[in-house]
């Protein structure tokens, strides 16, 4: 009776836990806010639940590392304040990693929920712009910060949410062969892409012509059945859209892409402004450093918005060296590592537009970044850590999702 109780009030506890990681999830493109409180909540509540100290080092040995450079910059930084801000944003990648170190299964399901929250997002967003389009005809409310503005996220940031839920989209539908609710998933991929449209940019396309071009590739060189070749039906759809918005944008015809301008100058100037590349400036002088140089290289502009170098990788060396590039490698190419090693397609296909926004964004410098981030990073070391992987294959991937073999 009482080894019945225990067991009870145990999965009575993860069933909160699962909940509340859900609602996280859930929350991550709706409101930076609110997503942010949860987090807190979901880590406060996961402390209550048993793990082993072996677990959590696995699961976040990149991250404790990565924060530990983060802190020794604080060591030789004059704007102390600007440090500890950088470094609570940072925050959010620890936090996530101690979570999912509770986490055992249902990972599928945070990936699907995540989705759901992205197109409730997007259908707030439109709804927003319509109203204030009626109010004022403004077209410009449908594109860029004006339409991500009652969301209170970047479109930059926003765009990149679309673009890993179009990919394990894509994937999913790609390798189910039940055909469940087939055209409402499709019909949400074309609508998700409708958003990057007003939302993306010249990155955004990059980073969705190695996903089309993945599933251009396996459809020519595997065994094909209906719902393979609608799939990439909607694929060839998308990406005629993408090259005919990129051709009007060259003919200055429509204005589509909002980060079409020249990001070298803040690239070059970064360089060029380091004082020391083993060390950096420190993690909290980066700003302050950054915006003397622009100041005294007649780059006024930059300086008044306090434009970091929009390179992830230039910006870590800029701010706390060799030492924060290396850090920065350790996380990114360890779940890509695994997915190569483990023959995750999936965690490839999401992971690998972090290095093509790593060369234009700093990511690890916003709360949206980070948490995103965070959570794909750990959402596939989770899984990638289990002894079978529902992303490893597509034979395995039909099992999981109970739909008959390819």
């Amino acid at each position: 009776m009482l080894e019945k109780y225990f067991e009870s009030r145990i999965n009575s506890k993860n069933s909160f836990f699962y909940l509340l990681l859900g609602l996280l999830v859930f929350t991550v493109s709706l409101s930076a806010y609110l997503s942010t409180r949860v987090l807190i909540l979901c880590l406060i509540f996961s402390l209550f639940l048993p793990t082993s100290f072996a677990r959590i080092v696995n699961q976040s040995w990149d991250i404790i590392f990565y924060l530990l450079i983060l802190a020794v910059g604080l060591i030789y930084t004059d704007d102390l304040t600007t440090g500890l801000k950088a470094l609570e944003t940072a925050s959010s990648l620890i936090a996530m990693a101690l979570i999912f170190s509770k986490l055992n299964d249902r990972i599928l399901e945070l990936i699907k929920l995540f989705i759901a929250g992205l197109c409730l997002s997007s259908i707030v967003c439109l709804i927003n712009a319509s109203i204030g389009y009626v109010q004022s005809e403004n077209l410009n409310l449908f594109f860029f910060y004006d339409l991500t503005n009652i969301l209170g996220i970047q479109p930059t940031y926003f765009a990149y949410y679309i673009i890993f839920a179009i990919s394990s989209g894509l994937f999913f539908l790609y390798y189910d062969s039940s055909r469940r609710f087939f055209l409402v998933k499709s019909i949400a991929i074309l609508f998700l892409f409708l958003m990057l449209i007003l939302t993306g940019g010249q990155t955004a396309f990059i980073s969705m012509l190695f996903v089309f071009s993945f599933f251009i590739l396996k459809y020519l060189t595997e065994e094909k059945n209906r719902s393979k070749t609608i799939v990439i039906g909607i694929v060839i759809l998308m990406l005629s859209c993408m090259f005919l918005v990129t051709f009007l944008e060259s003919m200055n015809r429509m204005a589509v892409l909002n980060d079409s301008w020249e990001r070298s100058i803040l690239w070059e100037s970064a360089l060029t402004a380091i004082p020391n590349v083993f060390l950096g400036v420190g993690t909290g002088d980066y700003k302050t450093v950054l915006n003397q140089y622009y100041m005294s290289h007649d780059l006024n502009m930059f300086a008044t918005e306090s434009y970091n170098s929009h390179n992830q990788v230039i910006q870590l060396l800029f701010s706390n060296g060799i030492l924060g590039v290396l850090g920065f490698g350790c996380m990114v190419a360890r779940p890509l590592y695994l997915a190569v090693r483990n023959k995750n397609t999936l965690a490839i296909l999401c992971l690998f537009p972090f290095l093509i926004y790593g060369m234009t964004e700093v990511f690890l410098g916003r709360y949206q970044g980070v948490v995103f981030f965070a959570l794909l990073h750990q959402i596939f070391i989770a899984e990638m850590n289990h002894q079978k992987s529902p992303f490893n294959d597509p034979i395995d991937i039909t099992k999981n999702l109970n739909v008959k073999p390819i």
